[in-house]
């Protein structure tokens, strides 16, 4: 533990027990301290399981095997971890844990971007109330969102998901590493998966732009298809190498 500060955070919940983890500390003085809470309490946790709350940290795979390790020692199990890192999601999953992305900031996290720049702490929200003419930010596959409309010259650049609660006007741009969602006409651009993904999708309720992005693929709308696209909310994929833009349905 470093200094008076608890790296962890122990709350009951109706599935077991979840487990929050500070970003700010090495995860080994996390998992120790898992360890001795545990071992402390032993019966009344006994057969319990445990939900982790890791935040943005990114969790190597020799931290998985301590952190498994761990719970084998004190007889738990291990229900899922909740993370917005891309990175450790994958890594829980590909050894038959449940991921889901979130964050509950039940233990203060300590975000890696905003350690990383050593900078005002600007949570993504706050971010879209300021003014749009160039709003960047850095997250792994969280979500930004935007809550007007964005007109002529104005770009939004995110390394998540992008949400615009408005028009896209033509000559605005959105731009995300993830996907892009426009809660009313995209008539400018918008360029999903910009760091390779061609998972990412870009979904809009009036879809009127002239061109898409998704990872290096390009799509050009045609002019006879304007109208249907303006009727209905569409959705772009990436479908056997090439965009391919169909009537969306959740």
């Amino acid at each position: 533990m470093q200094g008076t500060v608890d790296p962890i955070q122990l709350r009951g919940s109706r599935n077991g027990i979840l487990v929050s983890v500070r970003e700010d500390v090495e995860f080994s003085i996390a998992a120790e301290a898992l360890r001795a809470r545990l071992s402390q309490q032993e019966g009344f946790y006994a057969g319990s399981g445990i939900s982790l709350d890791l935040g943005w940290r990114e969790l190597a795979e020799s931290e998985m095997d301590l952190l498994e390790a761990v719970l084998a020692e004190c007889g738990m199990s291990l229900l899922g971890i909740i993370s917005t890192s891309l990175t450790t999601r994958a890594r829980a999953e590909g050894r038959g844990h449940k991921a889901i992305i979130g964050r509950l900031g039940l233990s203060q996290h300590q975000g890696r971007a905003i350690r990383r720049e050593g900078a005002v702490r600007t949570s993504p929200r706050e971010v879209a109330e300021e003014p749009v003419s160039q709003v960047s930010a850095v997250a792994e596959d969280a979500t930004l969102m935007v809550r007007r409309t964005l007109r002529s010259g104005q770009t939004v650049r995110y390394s998540g998901n992008v949400v615009i609660m408005g028009d896209v006007n033509p000559g605005a741009t959105v731009e995300a590493e993830g996907d892009v969602v426009v809660l009313g006409s995209l008539r400018g651009q918008a360029h999903a998966g910009t760091a390779g993904r061609e998972g990412s999708v870009v979904v809009a309720l009036g879809m009127l732009a002239t061109q898409l992005r998704i990872g290096e693929h390009i799509w050009v709308g045609e002019a006879e298809a304007r109208k249907k696209r303006e009727t209905s909310p569409m959705r772009a994929s990436v479908i056997q190498g090439q965009i391919r833009v169909e009537p969306f349905s959740a």
